[in-house]
């Protein structure tokens, strides 16, 4: 029994769960970036493939922890098409997923993410038309990332929504759920190509504690002390972490 324990937790999965838990925080606080920080790291811990597998259930029920509260301001009109197609193309997506390769897969999520980094540090919003076929344009490339890449395509939804002329928990809620909704598919997708099968649900249960208690740290910091510099202390991070991936 002992020695069952002492392998179930592994110095992967114990990094994992500290990494995760941090992680959470920053998704619970801000509605993005905890994903894009989380899944580069996984990988480096456990290959894509597996390392995205393990988490995307953490992922899901700490989204449905946060989520409740953000529902009444979500913005359907804007949130239904966008949804909708993002998920489509997770679904078309993840067959190039899990027939690439590991290596070249790694250093894709890296281009990504430090991409995504630097638009966000530099602050660049979607100023452009705000009709059905920008949020079919932004679904698609949003569901595409995710789905081919592994890596959370949100920050391209997450710059569309931030550029609505709306209030900032609306904007945050729009993110969240369309978040939720991809990740539901993503799952979906996942076990329909009996990727868990290969994979132990034990090791991503023991996960799902480290994501929820964090999502609600981060929900709770974000009501008592909204700061304007989080989101660039998130976007030097997410830097930092596609740099890494790509050169390791």
């Amino acid at each position: 029994m002992f020695d069952i324990v002492v392998n179930l937790f592994s110095f992967e999965l114990i990094t994992a769960f500290l990494c995760l838990f941090i992680c959470a925080i920053v998704q619970g606080y801000s509605g993005f970036g905890g994903g894009l920080m989380i899944v580069p790291i996984m990988a480096l811990l456990f290959g894509p493939v597996t390392g995205i597998a393990l988490v995307a259930i953490p992922f899901f029920f700490g989204m449905l922890v946060i989520l409740p509260r953000a529902l009444p301001d979500v913005n359907w009109r804007e949130v239904a098409p966008l949804a909708t197609i993002s998920s489509i193309a997770i679904i078309i997506g993840q067959i190039f997923l899990l027939s690439a390769d590991p290596k070249n897969l790694k250093i894709a999520m890296g281009i990504f993410i430090v991409c995504f980094a630097i638009l966000f540090l530099r602050n660049w919003r979607y100023n452009g038309k705000r009709n059905f076929i920008t949020r079919g344009i932004v679904g698609a490339t949003t569901g595409g990332i995710t789905g081919t890449f592994g890596i959370p395509g949100g920050p391209v939804a997450v710059m569309y929504y931030l550029s609505a002329p709306i209030k900032p928990v609306e904007q945050r809620a729009n993110i969240l759920i369309t978040g939720f909704l991809n990740t539901i598919v993503f799952l979906g997708g996942f076990i329909l190509h009996d990727v868990y099968q290969d994979v132990s649900v034990t090791e991503s249960g023991i996960l799902v504690p480290a994501f929820i208690v964090g999502s609600i740290l981060g929900q709770y910091l974000f009501k008592i002390a909204p700061a304007n510099w989080f989101g660039k202390v998130t976007s030097i991070m997410l830097f930092v972490i596609g740099v890494v991936i790509i050169v390791l």
